[in-house]
């Protein structure tokens, strides 16, 4: 058989996307205290459409959550005063980062459903970007372990309490485990297995112009408003619609023309 190219490979295979999408959700969001530099943890109503208008507007998705398994080694104080992980040195604003899927165009309204295990649900609104823009912003696959590897877990609790552990701060949003949960909690799955999401993130803030999105997401009934928001930078398209119409009309784009 003859030599093909990665872009003739990708074009072939259905189960995979040049495309890393942001989505957005509505819902309680939790602000950090810790993060934000509040006196304690607040939570405010968020919608995805609102959302989705704010990061149009700033040109920027914040970094809102902090992510990962060193998440659950920052040093943390209970309401009865004892404190966990006091050896550690990691701070929890080192792992805030941006989330992407390379979930391809024909199955993204699958991160619309209700899953069991998952604590975010997900709605029709969000951005698309080419592979290459978020990799530009030192974007990385998530890096999964199999969290009953022992030897792995030992590896990343000696960062944990290492003078040196803020070298390590790039790399620490990225890691997430598949298996028996590795602190398990009342009425939790017993496994979780998020491999399949094909997540990206971007450690801190990812800045953007107009001219790095591929194409957007919204419900049908707003995608007038979004396309004159972005002044047709880009087209918007309902990921719970047709498919096969929808790539019709990113073809129409001439960045997207090559879309299969």
């Amino acid at each position: 058989m003859s030599a093909i190219t990665r872009q003739e490979l990708l074009e072939k295979r259905g189960d995979l996307s040049p495309f890393l999408i942001h989505l957005t959700r509505s819902g309680d969001l939790k602000l950090d205290k810790a993060i934000y530099s509040l006196p304690q943890d607040k939570v405010v109503q968020v919608t995805a459409k609102a959302s989705l208008e704010a990061i149009i507007q700033s040109r920027r998705i914040e970094a809102r959550s902090a992510f990962g398994y060193f998440n659950y080694k920052v040093p943390f104080t209970r309401a009865n005063g004892a404190t966990l992980n006091q050896q550690s040195q990691v701070r929890r604003d080192w792992l805030r980062a941006v989330c992407f899927t390379e979930t391809p165009l024909d199955h993204v309204y699958l991160q619309m459903q209700t899953i069991y295990g998952r604590q975010l649900h997900f709605e029709p609104y969000g951005l698309a970007f080419r592979e290459s823009v978020v990799r530009g912003a030192n974007g990385n696959p998530i890096f999964y372990v199999q969290t009953t590897n022992q030897n792995m877990r030992n590896a990343f609790d000696q960062l944990v309490a290492d003078p040196l552990a803020a070298q390590f701060k790039p790399m620490m949003p990225l890691v997430e485990g598949f298996g028996p949960p590795w602190f398990s909690r009342y009425g939790g799955p017993s496994e979780i297995d998020f491999r399949w999401e094909r997540e990206w993130r971007v450690a801190g803030d990812f800045s953007f112009t107009l001219s790095d999105v591929a194409f957007g997401f919204c419900r049908n009934g707003d995608i007038a408003q979004f396309e004159k928001l972005v002044g047709g930078a880009f087209p918007f398209v309902d990921p719970l619609a047709d498919t096969l119409a929808n790539k019709k009309k990113l073809r129409g784009s001439t960045h997207l023309s090559d879309l299969k």
